[in-house]
C-alpha cells in the first residue's frame, strides 16, 4: 500500500476509538500465587506470625547457647567486647552519640530493647555497645527497584548466646509489615555489623523502604547508628590466602567450618519464588539455615578480626596474618605494635613474606628516625635476596629498594663513600633498564670521593 492510500484509509476510518485509561489495580501478592496458609508456614519453619498495621510478616528465632561449637570456635568466643580494636580495623567507626550513648548507667537506657545484650565491661577496655548483625536473602543480585528483600536476618548477643531472629516475607503485599517490624527491631541498637553491607544490605534495604515511603533508621552516615562492614578489614587481613575473602570460605579457613546440605546462594531466590507459588514453605528451610549459619559466621569472623587488633601478633594464626595485621595497626597510628609484628613476620619462612615484612620494618624505622636500625635491616633484606633465584617478581623490587636506601644512608649518614659506590655499582648490574638516577648518584660520588682524594695530598 502506497502513502496516498494510506493516509486515505486513515481519513476515512471517522473518529478515533475512545481509549481506555490505565488504572492501578493494587497487587494483592497472590495473583500468581497460591493460597497461603499462614498457621501452616509458622508450623512448618518453626516461626510465629507477627501482625503490626501493615500487615502480617513470619518471625523466626533460633538460639545458640555460648558452649556450641560452630567449627572449631565456641559462640561464647565470638561476643564483641572491645570497640577500640573494631577502630583499628576501621578508623571510620569513630565516636558518635549511639556510641555514647552505651557508656552512660543503664538506667538511661531503661527504655531500649530488651532483647539486646547489656553493655560488657572489661578493665581497661571500652565497652562495646549492642551490636546487630545483619545478612539478607534477596530475589536477586542486580540491585533495583524490583530486587526485594524477603529474609532479614538479624543477630545479636544475649547472655552470652547468640540469638537469631529472622523476618520472612509471605507475600509481595507483606512486604510493609515486614519492613516495619525490622524498623522496630532496629530501635534500640548502637552498632550494625555486616558483611558487604555498605555497598549491597543497606542500600537494599534503605531502598526498600524509600519506595514504600516509610520512616526509616539511619545506618552509617553522619548522625546515623555506626556500621561496621567486616568486608573491608577481612580484606586487608586474609587478602593473601588465595582462596578468597567471601564469608563461607573465610569460615572454613579460620574456624573449619563444614557445612553439610547447604544451598547454593544462586537457588536461593528460586526457592522463595516457588514458595510463593505452591505456598510449600520446606524448600526455604535451606534456605534459612542458610542465612543463620552466616551470620554465626559473621559473628566468629568479627570477634576474630576484633582480637587480632587486640592482642597483636600473639593472635595471629602464621607470619602472613601478622604482616597484614602490621599494615592495619600501622594505618591506625599504632606505630610500635606494627613494628612488633613486622618484626614477628620477618621470622616467616616464605620468602614473600619475609622480604615484604623487613622492607615494611625499615621503612618504620627510617620513619621513625633510627636510620642505623633500618640501615641493618635493608642490610638483612639484601643478604636475603642475594641468591639469584630470589631477585624475580616483587622480591627484586624489594631488594632495589633496599640497595638505593642502604647506599643513600652509606653516603648521607654514615658517610662511606666507598660503600655507598659500590652499592651503587651493584645497583647499576642489577637493574640495567633503571639507570638514570643510579648513574646520577654515581657521578656525584665520584665527585665527592675525587674532591676527597684531592684533600688528601695536602694533608
Amino acid at each position: 500500500m502506497d502513502l496516498t492510500s494510506r493516509l486515505r484509509a486513515i481519513v476515512n476510518s471517522g473518529p478515533p476509538k475512545a481509549v481506555r485509561e490505565l488504572t492501578y489495580e493494587p497487587d494483592d501478592g497472590y495473583r500468581n500465587a497460591a493460597a497461603l496458609d499462614g498457621d501452616y508456614v509458622a508450623s512448618a519453619l518453626g516461626g510465629r506470625r507477627v501482625a503490626n498495621r501493615f500487615g502480617e510478616c513470619l518471625v523466626i528465632d533460633r538460639r545458640y547457647e555460648s558452649d556450641r561449637w560452630h567449627g572449631g570456635v565456641q559462640i561464647g568466643d565470638c561476643t564483641i567486647d572491645d570497640l577500640d580494636s573494631l577502630r583499628i580495623l576501621d578508623p571510620n567507626l569513630g565516636r558518635s552519640a549511639g556510641l555514647q550513648a552505651c557508656l552512660e548507667p543503664d538506667a538511661h537506657r531503661a527504655g531500649l530493647q530488651p532483647c539486646l545484650e547489656p553493655v560488657t565491661r572489661r578493665a581497661g577496655l571500652e565497652p562495646c555497645p549492642r551490636t546487630i548483625f545483619i545478612d539478607l536473602e534477596t530475589t536477586g543480585l542486580s540491585g533495583g527497584a524490583g530486587m526485594v528483600a524477603f529474609l532479614v536476618g538479624c543477630g545479636y548477643f544475649d547472655l552470652g548466646a547468640f540469638q537469631v531472629r529472622q523476618f520472612l516475607l509471605t507475600s509481595h503485599a507483606g512486604e510493609r509489615a515486614l519492613l516495619a517490624a525490622v524498623a522496630e527491631f532496629f530501635e534500640g541498637a548502637d552498632l550494625f555489623v555486616t558483611y558487604n553491607g555498605k555497598t549491597f544490605d543497606v542500600p537494599v534495604m534503605e531502598t526498600r523502604w524509600l519506595f514504600h515511603r516509610m520512616e526509616m533508621p539511619s545506618i552509617g552516615g553522619e548522625g546515623g547508628v555506626p556500621h561496621f562492614d567486616m568486608l573491608h578489614p577481612a580484606r586487608r587481613l586474609w587478602k593473601h590466602d588465595e582462596s578468597g575473602c567471601r564469608l563461607s570460605t573465610l569460615e572454613r579457613t579460620l574456624f573449619d567450618v563444614v557445612r553439610v546440605g547447604d544451598v547454593p546462594g544462586m537457588e536461593i531466590p528460586a526457592r522463595f519464588y516457588g514458595f510463593v507459588r505452591s505456598g510449600d514453605p520446606r524448600p526455604l528451610e535451606p534456605v534459612l539455615e542458610h542465612n543463620r549459619i552466616d551470620l554465626v559466621s559473621l559473628a566468629a569472623v568479627t570477634a576474630r578480626g576484633m582480637r587480632m587488633a587486640r592482642e597483636g601478633h600473639d593472635g595471629c594464626r602464621d607470619c602472613a596474618e601478622a604482616l597484614a595485621l602490621g599494615r592495619i595497626l600501622e594505618r591506625a597510628e599504632h606505630f610500635t605494635r606494627a613494628e612488633a609484628c613486622y618484626r614477628f613476620a620477618a621470622q616467616s619462612s616464605a620468602s614473600q613474606v619475609r622480604a615484604d615484612a623487613l622492607y615494611r620494618l625499615a621503612v618504620r624505622l627510617r620513619r621513625d628516625r633510627r636510620f642505623d636500625a633500618a640501615a641493618d635491616t635493608w642490610r638483612e633484606l639484601i643478604e636475603f635476596t642475594e641468591p639469584k633465584s630470589m631477585r624475580r617478581g616483587q622480591l627484586n623490587d624489594f631488594r632495589q629498594i633496599a640497595v638505593e636506601a642502604l647506599a643513600i644512608y652509606r653516603e648521607h649518614r654514615a658517610k662511606d663513600l666507598a660503600g655507598a659506590r659500590e652499592l651503587a655499582l651493584a645497583a647499576l648490574d642489577e637493574a640495567p633498564g633503571k639507570t638514570g638516577s643510579v648513574r646520577h648518584r654515581l657521578a656525584r660520588l665520584d665527585r665527592k670521593l675525587a674532591r676527597k682524594n684531592d684533600a688528601n695530598l695536602f694533608l
